[in-house]
Order: C-alpha cells, then structure tokens, then sequence
C-alpha cells in the first residue's frame, strides 16, 4: 500500500508530538512490529519494536527536549531533522542546585519509511543533506 505524502508527514509529526508528550502507547501503536533501524554509522539494523520503544523512551527519559527543524515527505519516505538538547547535572555533585552543569546539542537527520501506515525503517544520517539525497530529494529545492 502506497500512503499518500502528507499523510506519511502526519504520522512522523504524530510521533513527534507523542515524544514531546511522553506518551509512548502512541508511540508504540506507530511502529511496525518488525521495524528497522539503521544508525548513521552503518552497523546495520539493530532494533525490533520493543528495542526502538525503548531507546525512544531512554532519549525521553535523559531529558532530551526535541525541537523538529524539517519534516519534508515524498511518498512513503519522510525526511526529518531535528535538534536535540539536555542539560547534565554532574554526578559528583550531590547539591540539589548545581552550577557545574553540561549541555549538549545535537542535530539529527532519517529518512523514515512508512508502509501499512506504520513506521516501518528509520534509516540515519550523519547530516540533513545526506537525507534527502538518501530519499530522492535535491537538497537545493527542499
């Protein structure tokens, strides 16, 4: 089954919310059960459902705040990229108030393959370009 592009968008931006939300039921009901993932550094797929809710969930849970800078869809491939930013409090520092803190900020970049109407590959970049030359998209015309 061929999903329309924007509602291939609707369901990546469905799972955006639900992240910023912490609601990983709806997170969970997105992905496909045999999902695929592929890291940005080509060590092959490494999750199933579970393993994927779960590193979701642990990025939720670091206190990771996630802003979506694109979300560019082309049939049943999505482009996103995101910042992602937290703050670290040092673990030798028991104050409640710390001033020794670490931030860090991180930009990401997929192309997500949605079949069946769930999220079926996350494939990672190391940059946005990379993305939307991995999808088929001119990177001067997104």
């Amino acid at each position: 089954m061929v999903t329309s592009a924007s509602a291939s968008s609707e369901l990546v931006l469905r799972g955006y919310r639900a992240f910023v939300d912490g609601d990983f039921d709806t997170i969970s009901s997105l992905l496909a059960p045999e999902i695929e993932w592929y890291p940005a550094g080509g060590e092959g797929a490494y999750a199933n459902h579970s393993d994927a809710v779960e590193a979701i969930r642990d990025a939720y849970s670091e206190g990771h705040r996630v802003e979506l800078e694109r979300c560019i869809s082309r049939g049943d491939d999505v482009v996103v990229s995101f910042r992602a930013a937290r703050e670290a409090r040092d673990p030798n520092d028991p104050r409640p108030l710390q001033s020794r803190r670490t931030f860090t900020i991180a930009r990401y970049a997929a192309v997500i393959t949605i079949e069946d109407g769930l999220v079926a590959r996350v494939r990672e970049y190391p940059h946005l370009t990379a993305a939307l030359e991995a999808a088929g998209i001119d990177p001067d015309e997104a």
